[in-house]
């Protein structure tokens, strides 16, 4: 007779298979779009970019660098001594990690709880990454807004796009009080009401109960911190998205179709948006790149000119993700390393 799988596996192989299965469906959709269009008119367009690929990286580093700050002013006091070099090459793989990895960009995070183990509990770790993605989402509502109202008052918000933007408004709303009621009520008592309809994860629960309720506590403790901190790591992360925003009006002007800061703020907004909702996409592929060309046609500019700037802030992702792979084998070598002279 057959060994059985233990228990758990049959779910985590389907899980895996999903993943993988939707980041192949955005890899053909990405695919479908550049062959539609001609992948040699997508490369003239690309080729005018040359050393501007700089300055958009830099825009990209910005952006994390925020995020970073974010992070750290949140967990000030677990993070004191802890270099802010440090913390941002971390986040940079991350980020890395939730490119490339078919984990809805959550995989990345394990990366942050890895690193930190030095000097922070797992529960401590945990509680600042939950926190710290919930004003990274949190902080795409009141952007999403000013956006969308901007576009609004400016006369360019695209019929075709408000539908859109409403339910992709919503939806990211509902998610974020949903999340963030989830961490401050109590993360057992949820569990536990939710796993009296499902068996497996009530028994999960009760094994892994002393877990939870400590990771409750240090995640309230974290919401109760200063409203002054609370409010600047809100601010770094709406910073963050602005560097967006300058990246639009960048990519705009080289591809020939520039932008005003409103218009640009309005793409972005909507990209932003669309992203937020289908964040359970692995790397947003094809999604991210489609959006981009919906959007930009919607407001009169050329399916081209949409999709071209979808690729290139997809090759930038993924120049961060090889850069950032590299930073990952550096410092488990030199993790590796000290492990071994430790124990000489």
């Amino acid at each position: 007779m057959a060994a059985k799988a233990p228990k758990g596996k049959g779910s985590h192989i389907l899980q895996t298979s999903l993943k993988t299965a939707f980041v192949l469906l955005g890899i053909a959709l990405l695919c479908y779009l550049v062959i539609d269009m001609g992948a040699g008119t997508i490369m003239a367009q690309l080729s005018r970019f040359g050393w501007w690929f700089a300055a958009i990286c830099v825009l990209g580093a910005s952006w994390l660098f925020f995020q970073t700050l974010a992070w750290r002013i949140m967990q000030r006091e677990q993070f004191r001594g802890v270099r802010l070099g440090f913390l941002f090459n971390v986040k940079f793989i991350s980020d890395a990690l939730n490119t490339l990895l078919p984990s809805a960009n959550l995989g990345g995070e394990t990366a942050r709880l890895y690193f930190t183990s030095g000097f922070l509990s797992t529960k401590e770790a945990l509680a600042g990454v939950m926190v710290d993605k919930t004003f990274e989402y949190g902080a795409g509502i009141p952007f999403m807004i000013l956006g969308f109202l901007v576009a609004w008052a400016g006369g360019y918000f695209a019929k075709p796009l408000v539908l859109p933007a409403v339910l992709c408004l919503i939806i990211s709303l509902a998610g974020i009080l949903v999340f963030m009621g989830f961490q401050l009520k109590g993360m057992h008592p949820l569990l536990a009401a939710v796993s009296r309809f499902v068996p497996p994860l009530r028994r999960l629960i009760e094994e892994k109960e002393r877990q939870i309720r400590g990771l409750g506590v240090h995640l309230v403790r974290l919401y109760r911190v200063p409203r002054s901190r609370t409010l600047a790591a809100w601010g770094f992360h709406f910073l963050a998205r602005m560097t967006g925003v300058l990246e639009t009006i960048l990519i705009m002007h080289v591809l020939g179709s520039p932008v005003g800061f409103g218009r640009a703020l309005f793409i972005t907004a909507m990209v932003a948006g669309i992203n937020t909702v289908f964040f359970l996409m692995p790397g947003q592929w094809g999604i991210s790149e489609g959006s981009h060309l919906f959007i930009l046609h919607s407001m009169g500019y050329p399916p081209l000119v949409g999709l071209s700037m979808g690729i290139i802030k997809r090759i930038r992702k993924l120049a961060f993700a090889a850069f950032g792979m590299l930073m990952l084998f550096y410092y488990q070598r030199a993790r590796f390393a000290a492990k071994k002279n430790g124990h000489g």
